[in-house]
């Protein structure tokens, strides 16, 4: 799978419905490039950095989440750099951690999501990785003529989604903050969703990058919500 050039500073990795593995994001700078989510797995991980090197691209010196979600971070340890994440996705991060320590709470993740199986035949899961970086409400990261601006948002998916913008291309990451409640079976909290697309109206972009969509204009992703 190859690495799609969206504008100046974005690419991405597209998503795999077929492993359910969610697009995989990069932003380069002058300085410092930086990856969006970590990756299902370190043969996800492998594959996003085979594409970037590609490219003739520099490997990611950060990386940052979107939210906690296996799907996005049991990848993490085959990743390099700094790892950026806010204060309620490293702590859900590092209660998996101990969850996954037991062994027969991972037998039963692995037939409940049987992708995680997929993923991991017949090996373990690497213990997750937790932040370096750790910020409360919002963080900014300047990569070297292109900014990252990251913040926690009240969305329907997790208590923890994460947007990440690039304003001088009017990029948004968002992950998957408009999906159905994960804890519920995936219930949409209206009220919840016409909050987060004001928030999506407000940053000016341009073009949108979802977690298991790809990539969306601004109109297309409203009307589709």
């Amino acid at each position: 799978m190859k690495l799609k050039k969206l504008t100046e500073h974005v690419h991405y990795l597209p998503p795999d419905d077929f492993k359910d593995r969610p697009l995989l994001g990069y932003v380069c700078g002058e300085k410092y490039s930086l990856a969006i989510d970590g990756g299902f797995s370190p043969d996800h991980v492998k594959l996003f950095y085979d594409a970037i090197e590609a490219e003739g691209l520099r490997l990611p010196d950060y990386t940052a989440l979107t939210h906690w979600h296996w799907d996005h971070t049991l990848g993490l340890p085959a990743t390099r750099g700094e790892l950026i994440a806010s204060k309620k996705t490293d702590e859900l991060l590092a209660e998996e951690r101990e969850r996954l320590k037991d062994p027969e709470y991972d037998k039963k993740l692995r037939r409940w999501y049987y992708f995680v199986d997929d993923e991991f035949p017949g090996v373990p899961i690497p213990e997750i990785r937790t932040a370096d970086i750790e910020f409360e409400d919002s963080y900014e990261l300047d990569l070297g003529g292109v900014t990252a601006k990251l913040w926690w948002v009240e969305a329907p998916h997790t208590p923890d989604s994460t947007l990440i913008y690039i304003p001088e291309d009017k990029v948004l990451f968002l992950g998957d903050a408009s999906l159905g409640d994960f804890e519920t079976g995936g219930r949409v909290d209206l009220k919840k969703m016409e909050k987060l697309n004001a928030i999506v109206e407000e940053t000016g972009c341009s073009k949108l990058l979802l977690g298991h969509f790809g990539k969306k204009t601004l109109m297309e992703y409203l009307r589709a919500y």
